[in-house]
C-alpha cells in the first residue's frame, strides 16, 4: 500500500498567519493534529502541532519549574506573533508513492508523529500520521 492511498488532506498555513488566525484554523479543523506551514508555492517550511498551539496560549509563569530548555520553548511560542515563529522545522518528508512501511520506519527513527507528503514539485499534498500508519500496517 502506498502513502497516497491513506494520506490525509493537509491544512496549509501561510507563514505570516497570526496567532489568532492559527487558533481559528485549529477550531475549524478539530480532527487534524498538525498544520503545514508553506510558502506562496505551497512548499513545506515547517509544521505546527496542536500541542504547540496549546502551549502558545498558556501563560508561562505556570511552567517555571519544568526546566530551562522547555521554559524557553514555551516562552518562544507564547510570545510568537506568526506561524513562522512557532513552526517546527525538520526535513522529515515522504512522497505519495512511498510504501507505508518505509514511511513508518522514518517516523519510528525520530521524535515526530506526523510528516508532510510532498509531490515531485516540492509542494505539500498530504499528511501522514503514526495513527494512520498503525491502522494500515
Amino acid at each position: 500500500m502506498k502513502i497516497k492511498d491513506i494520506m490525509l488532506k493537509p491544512i496549509l498555513i501561510r507563514q505570516e498567519a497570526s496567532k489568532k488566525e492559527l487558533l481559528e484554523i485549529a477550531k475549524k479543523n478539530k480532527n487534524m493534529p498538525i498544520f503545514m506551514v508553506v510558502d506562496d508555492d505551497n512548499k513545506f517550511l515547517g509544521d505546527i502541532h496542536e500541542n504547540d498551539l496549546f502551549y502558545m496560549v498558556i501563560p508561562n509563569k505556570r511552567y517555571k519549574d519544568i526546566g530551562a530548555e522547555l521554559e524557553f520553548n514555551l516562552e518562544k511560542k507564547f510570545f510568537a506573533k506568526t506561524a513562522k515563529e512557532i513552526m517546527r522545522k525538520h526535513d522529515l518528508i515522504c512522497s505519495p508513492d512511498e510504501s507505508i512501511i518505509d514511511a513508518a520506519l522514518k517516523l519510528a527513527s525520530v521524535e515526530i508523529n506526523e510528516m508532510p507528503v510532498i509531490d515531485k514539485k516540492g509542494r505539500v499534498i498530504g499528511v501522514i500520521t503514526q495513527g494512520l500508519l498503525l491502522r494500515h500496517l
